[in-house]
């Protein structure tokens, strides 16, 4: 290849096969995942991870940053008549060569590629990856205007900019497709692994039979209207605690149900403090569901926590607490985490406002404090006055905790409290 060809920009391959290259490889990248690795991280981090792996950044052309050097050089004006005096020879003249310095950003292999647009001319660079500039170089012999230069320059960079801007279209599109091509290849293998070893599809975690690994079993908590949570076959695995995300939501859908209620007469349930209104959660969720022992399958845990407990561990906890602000906040959140060992525990931080008669602000101040916290993960919608958070457990940073956060608002204006006495 002359150097004249290795000028040309958008030129070396094609963009269309790179990116049906990179979907093609989400097979692979998945399954060349250590086994113990794959199963001990929960689905989305390790979408995320492949999702981020297999990104690439568009290109961003900073022309506001652009600068030029100009020096004087010696042009070949070898065959034109306006300068060959002597044909068959060659011949030069005094000339000037401009260079535009511009700053990029992006991935910088993706100026070989060619976008999928119809192109008439090519525009040619030298591009520095690791500074990550393209210069843009023009010469002609010293009685041409400046003029040529300026449109020079001006044909080059639009041709760039519609080749830029048609990669970024195709990129969009890929990054589009990318987060579901990777979350069912991570779904297949995780069921593939799962019929392997016949394991019951509640449990995301990892489940091997190796001499010195820790053993596991799933808790035993029905609910006293639907069938028991599959049992893990008689093959020697001990399943870690775990319920199904089903289970989590159905026992969601009961706190809510109940903050609603709490809500709808606030004057009832506002007098009571954090155990009392701890009690009546639980009593609700233990109206509902059972366990294997005791035929409860919630209890209490201090004066404010909600646990299924097995082994004298936890697989769910809800922990309830009065509004009283950021440090309350942060403090119940902390302790949350402190408990949370098991791998694919779940919990539930439910807050009680009695004392705030601004509750958007309450709100406001949940959703902007607890993503900052040191162990925070990633955050998914919730309906109104709900958040779901997943962080790093304490204890190992390599385990992961969903907390569903409510809040419900209790607070009763001295009006409406003089009211009811």
């Amino acid at each position: 290849m002359s150097r004249s060809d290795r000028d040309n920009l958008f030129y070396d391959g094609g963009l269309t096969a790179t990116l049906d290259n990179q979907l093609r490889s989400i097979k692979e990248l998945v399954e060349q995942i250590p086994r113990d690795q794959f199963l001990s991280i929960s689905e989305d981090t390790l979408v995320e991870n492949l999702v981020d792996r297999l990104s690439i950044d568009p290109l961003v052309l900073h022309e506001d940053q652009i600068q030029m050097e100009h020096g004087e050089v010696k042009i070949d004006v070898t065959g034109r008549f306006d300068y060959d005096r002597f044909p068959g020879r060659t011949a030069t003249a005094d000339g000037h060569q401009l260079r535009f310095f511009i700053p990029f950003s992006g991935e910088p292999q993706l100026w070989k590629l060619k976008p999928n647009v119809w192109r008439t001319s090519i525009p040619r660079g030298e591009i520095d990856s690791r500074k990550k500039l393209l210069t843009l170089s023009f010469r002609n012999t010293s009685n041409t205007e400046p003029e040529w230069y300026q449109q020079e320059l001006e044909n080059s960079l639009r041709l760039i900019r519609e080749s830029i801007s048609a990669q970024s279209s195709m990129l969009t599109e890929y990054h589009a497709s990318l987060p579901r091509s990777v979350r069912d290849c991570v779904q297949h293998r995780r069921l593939q692994v799962e019929k392997l070893h016949g394991l019951a599809s509640a449990f995301n975690i990892p489940m091997v039979k190796k001499t010195g690994m820790p053993e596991y079993r799933s808790v035993d908590v029905k609910k006293k209207t639907a069938q028991a949570l599959p049992r893990v076959p008689p093959t020697g695995y001990k399943p870690e605690p775990a319920i199904t995300n089903e289970l989590y939501s159905e026992i969601l859908s009961n706190i809510r149900h109940m903050g609603a209620t709490f809500e709808g007469t606030p004057q009832t349930y506002s007098s009571l403090g954090e155990e009392g209104l701890r009690d009546i959660l639980l009593a609700s969720l233990n109206g509902v569901y059972q366990g294997a022992a005791t035929g409860e399958a919630f209890r209490k845990y201090g004066k404010t926590d909600i646990r299924i407990e097995e082994e004298t561990r936890s697989a769910f906890v809800g922990e309830c607490k009065l509004w009283g602000g950021e440090k309350i906040l942060v403090a119940a959140l902390d302790q949350l985490l402190d408990y949370l060992t098991w791998r694919d525990c779940k919990a539930a931080l439910i807050l009680f406002n009695k004392s705030v008669s601004g509750f958007a602000g309450v709100q406001e101040t949940i959703s902007q404090v607890l993503p900052k916290h040191e162990l925070f993960i990633r955050s998914q919608p919730g309906q109104l006055g709900e958040w779901r958070f997943t962080f790093r457990t304490k204890e190992d940073q390599g385990r992961e905790v969903i907390i569903h956060v409510f809040c419900f608002n209790l607070y009763v204006s001295p009006e409406r409290a003089g009211k009811k006495r």
